[in-house]
């Protein structure tokens, strides 16, 4: 009776190791979100999408005046309150934000809690947003240029009101 050696094991390949993730904003996004540049943020959206109720992504937009970044890992958002976003929130707290960012989209994802409701003349709603991951969506062979842009009716008028919504935000800071 011959005995039959065992087959030597495949080499089994080392598990490839992945990136630590990151769970905080670049240092750029942060001074972009600080509230003291939205001149400069006149004409960009944020992509803010939460959970609707039948669990389908629902998708709004913020602006540079509804957004205060208080540290690398904590934002303050502002939104209107009778909003399905509003709603979503409040029910289950989960959002992800997406914007472009040094060529790449960039994809925010978060926890959210409502802090306070009806700020500021329009009775704005405030979440205060803890981040849980950051992930930069990039293409070898391209970058990514812009986002979602809008043009704004009354520059001026927006302008005071963002800067008035940005001061509430701070005293939640």
């Amino acid at each position: 009776m011959q005995q039959i050696e065992p087959a030597p094991q495949a080499m089994q390949p080392e598990p490839a190791t992945q990136p630590k993730p990151v769970t905080q904003l670049p240092a750029a996004l942060v001074r972009d979100f600080d509230g003291e540049h939205l001149e400069a943020r006149l004409a960009d959206a944020v992509r803010l999408s939460t959970v609707s109720e039948d669990g389908w992504p629902h998708g709004a937009q913020l602006s540079a005046g509804e957004i205060l970044a208080v540290s690398a890992t904590t934002l303050l958002i502002a939104i209107w309150p009778q909003s399905a976003t509003t709603a979503n929130l409040m029910r289950d707290g989960r959002l992800t934000l997406s914007l472009v960012h040094d060529g790449a989209l960039l994809e925010i994802r978060a926890r959210s809690q409502a802090v306070a409701q009806r700020q500021t003349s329009l009775a704005l709603s405030v979440f205060r947003v803890e981040i849980e991951s950051v992930t930069g969506h990039r293409a070898k062979y391209a970058e990514v240029l812009s986002g979602v842009t809008f043009r704004l009716y009354e520059r001026a008028q927006v302008l005071a009101r963002w800067r008035e919504q940005i001061a509430m935000l701070r005293t939640f800071a």
